[in-house]
């Protein structure tokens, strides 16, 4: 797809379901929200999206699993949980902003 063609299948407010992306045509995974400014979404329609929700979750709550395993109380999980949240934004940010990713 060209990117014309790709910016069309975003700017369409049919392939949005419940405010999520959904478009079987675009072969992204991860696309800039409806309003760019406010960062990246899924395209749930693209069965790859499924382990990156994974992953993400994965990324915030194993290390909540572990501060409760090892005894943790409250006032130690919200800590970890924010540091979480950091580091996937942080990776985000990263990956969005690399050469890696521009065409």
């Amino acid at each position: 797809m060209t990117r014309e063609e790709l910016e069309d299948c975003w700017k369409d407010p049919q392939n949005r379901k419940w405010g999520v992306y959904y478009c079987k045509a675009d072969p992204r995974v991860i696309v800039p929200k409806r309003f760019k400014w406010m960062g990246w979404t899924i395209n749930a329609a693209r069965p790859s999206a499924i382990p990156v929700v994974l992953l993400t979750l994965a990324i915030v709550m194993v290390p909540v699993l572990i501060v409760r395993t090892l005894g943790g109380g409250n006032a130690v999980v919200l800590p970890t949980v924010v540091a979480s949240i950091a580091a996937v934004c942080l990776l985000c940010a990263y990956l969005s902003s690399s050469k890696r990713w521009s065409h």
